[in-house]
C-alpha cells in the first residue's frame, strides 16, 4: 500500500471510544488529555498524551502543514488525508493544535479492559476534556488527528455563532465589524475633540486599515485646522 493507502486504513481502523464532552474553546485554549490504545504483539499499548487547542483565529487558513504541530514529519500529508476523509475543512476559522506525548505502556490486557478502567476513572474524576481512542498502533498519530478534528468540526458551529455576537468576523473589506464600530466612535469622539485625531489616527494605522479611512481621516483633518 502506498502512504494514502496506509492512512486511509488508519482512519477506518480509528475508534473514538470516548469523545470529550466539552467543546474547543472561543476564546481561550483548550487542553485536552488523550488515552491512544492499540494492540501491539500480544499486548496492549497504552499512550497517553495532551494535544492543545489554540485560540481559533479568523485569519485566512494556514497550509495544512501549518495546523499541526508534534504529529510526527508526515503531519501534513496525515492532515490532509484527515481533512479530505471528513469531507470539510472548517476554513473559515483556523485552529492550530500541538501534540505532546507524555508516555508510553504495555499491558497484558485487551483493550475492552484498559477502555473500561479508563473510561470509569474519567467518569469518577468529571473529565470532561478527556478522550480515548482505538486504532493501529503503527499510525496512532492518524487516530489522535482524527478525534482531534472531528471535534473541531463538532466545536465549530458554536464558536462562528460566539464571535458572530461579538461582532467578530469581517466585512467585505476584511474588516471586523467590532473594529468597524470602534473606527466610528473614535471618528465621533475626534470631530468634538481635537486630540482625539492622534488618537483615531494611531488606532487605523495599528490595526492596519489607515487606507480605508485614509480620505475620511484627512477631510477631518483639514477641518479640524480651519476651527
Amino acid at each position: 500500500m502506498n502512504s494514502r493507502e496506509i492512512i486511509q486504513y488508519a482512519l477506518e481502523r480509528t475508534r473514538v471510544l470516548r469523545m470529550p464532552k466539552q467543546r474547543l474553546s472561543t476564546f481561550g485554549t483548550t487542553n485536552i488529555k488523550y488515552f491512544m490504545l492499540s494492540r501491539s504483539g500480544e499486548a496492549t499499548r497504552v499512550r497517553e498524551g495532551r494535544v492543545i487547542s489554540q485560540r481559533p483565529q479568523i485569519i485566512r487558513p494556514a497550509e495544512i502543514s501549518e495546523l499541526f504541530e508534534g504529529f510526527g514529519e508526515n503531519s501534513s500529508r496525515f492532515g490532509e488525508a484527515v481533512f479530505d476523509s471528513v469531507g470539510q475543512n472548517p476554513r473559515v476559522l483556523n485552529y492550530r493544535f500541538r501534540n505532546t506525548p507524555r508516555s508510553s505502556t504495555r499491558t497484558s490486557d485487551p483493550v475492552s479492559e484498559v477502555f473500561g478502567r479508563l473510561n470509569e476513572e474519567a467518569g469518577r474524576d468529571g473529565a470532561s476534556l478527556t478522550a480515548i481512542l482505538e486504532g493501529l498502533d503503527s499510525a496512532w498519530q492518524v487516530s489522535v488527528m482524527k478525534m482531534i478534528i472531528d471535534l473541531t468540526l463538532l466545536s465549530a458551529g458554536e464558536n462562528i455563532s460566539e464571535m458572530e455576537e461579538r461582532g467578530m468576523f469581517p466585512d467585505e473589506k476584511g474588516v471586523p465589524d467590532n473594529i468597524r464600530n470602534r473606527v466610528e466612535f473614535l471618528f465621533r469622539e475626534a470631530e468634538n475633540n481635537p486630540s482625539g485625531v492622534e488618537k483615531l489616527g494611531k488606532f487605523l494605522n495599528d490595526k492596519e486599515i489607515f487606507r480605508d479611512y485614509e480620505d475620511r481621516f484627512f477631510r477631518l483633518l483639514k477641518k479640524r485646522r480651519k476651527l
